[in-house]
């Protein structure tokens, strides 16, 4: 089963440099990635309400298996998907 949330549900994430996360934090608790499967933008509808994110598929140390992204207009990061 999937949890899906189309909007984002908003995390604190802790990344490197080069904007690749190495932690976060959700319903107070931290998690530390293990793996970065993907890493993809988005970027659209730049004509209207443009919508730029950086998306991340990622596991963590805890057996997660993630979609965060990064809303590079606000710098809001989100949880977005969650495969169980």
């Amino acid at each position: 089963m999937t949890h899906l949330w189309p909007a984002g549900v908003p995390i604190a994430v802790r990344h490197n440099p080069g904007l690749e996360p190495q932690a976060f934090r959700w319903q107070e608790r931290e998690y530390r990635v293990q793996a970065i499967a993907k890493r993809w933008r988005l970027d659209q509808s730049w004509w209207q309400q443009r919508v730029w994110r950086e998306y991340f598929k990622l596991t963590t140390s805890d057996g997660l298996l993630v979609i965060i992204y990064l809303d590079l207009l606000t710098g809001q990061w989100y949880l977005q998907r969650l495969y169980d």
